[in-house]
């Protein structure tokens, strides 16, 4: 695997642990994304839409197992 590929997977994996630690704080999905904004740095490597695709299916999962 070349050296970019595997920044671009590690700043990935922080982007899911910043998730994981900011989405039990959040009561709404306006406040989660909110929060996440100063994360997004991570995965500009990635279109947008896919990002809030990926924070969107977190907040579903958290509040699947959390109700």
């Amino acid at each position: 695997m070349g050296k970019v590929k595997s920044m671009m997977m590690d700043m990935e994996d922080k982007f899911i642990e910043k998730i994981d630690g900011v989405i039990g704080e959040c009561e709404t999905w306006h406040e989660f994304t909110s929060r996440m904004e100063s994360h997004m740095h991570l995965v500009d490597h990635n279109p947008l839409d896919e990002t809030m695709d990926v924070l969107a299916e977190s907040w579903s999962q958290y509040w699947e197992k959390h109700q």
